[in-house]
């Protein structure tokens, strides 16, 4: 006797599932927009008072005069801009990708991030480039390093939203410095803060995977496994003593 093959199991229909991606409270790029306005603001007034933008030229980066002694001109050029023009590109810059990058970092990354990124700007351009520099675009090509970093690490789980926003970040990063090569543009400190953020990010991104089983109809929420700590704290120190070091081979070299 002969009995009909039991019919195969039916394949389960596909899950429609929503991913949720991990936001911190965004507020240190908004104080960061603050406190390079209210410096802007400073120098229009400097010039109309006394003349003459007074916070250019104690702030500025000059290369001679850091390398006798000012070292503070590696940091102040990140808050100080040359117009009006330049002022409101670099702020609206910091205001559409801050945010963005401070939500996926956290504030404390981000903040070591755009500080050091900016100073990462400032030392390459002591080193190639002999002009006077001012602006906080070696920080925000920092943070584009930094997303780019974000994205790449996370492009299994992200999947192709990953590689298309990754080949965004590189045709932004290419333009802008195609737009540097034109005119008075200190494209050596936006190389130098894409190359920092990019560094430093790349030990301390946020490494996302799935924090639990996804339902029909729900959605997954991503967690970061790799929080700022331990020896991820160890490559930020080792990041800011490889700084230091070519801070000080520039200094030497304009001695």
């Amino acid at each position: 006797m002969t009995f009909p093959a039991a019919p195969p199991p039916e394949t389960p229909p596909p899950q429609l599932v929503r991913v949720r991606l991990p936001g911190h409270r965004v507020w240190l790029t908004y104080v960061l927009l603050g406190l390079i306005g209210v410096v802007f603001l400073a120098q229009l007034g400097s010039e109309a008072l006394l003349g003459g933008d007074l916070i250019l030229a104690l702030g500025a980066k000059e290369n001679s005069l850091i390398a006798h002694g000012e070292l503070w001109r590696l940091f102040t050029p990140i808050f100080i801009h040359a117009g009006v023009m330049h002022f409101l590109f670099n702020a609206y810059a910091l205001y559409s990708l801050g945010r963005e990058v401070e939500a996926f970092y956290g504030t404390v990354r981000f903040g070591l991030i755009f500080l050091l990124a900016g100073l990462s700007g400032s030392v390459a351009s002591m080193l190639l480039n002999p002009s006077p520099a001012v602006g906080a675009s070696g920080a925000i090509f920092g943070l584009i390093g930094a997303e780019g970093v974000l994205l790449y690490k996370n492009r299994r789980v992200l999947g192709a939203r990953s590689r298309q926003a990754l080949r965004n970040v590189v045709a932004i990063v290419l333009l802008n410095l195609f737009i540097g090569l034109q005119g008075r543009i200190d494209n050596w400190a936006h190389l130098g803060g894409l190359v920092g953020g990019a560094s430093l990010s790349w030990f301390i991104a946020p490494l996302w995977a799935p924090g639990g089983a996804p339902v029909f109809g729900g959605e997954i929420t991503l967690e970061d496994q790799h929080a700022l700590a331990g020896a991820r704290w160890l490559a930020v120190v080792g990041f800011g003593v490889l700084l230091a070091a070519l801070a000080g081979f520039a200094v030497a070299v304009w001695r």
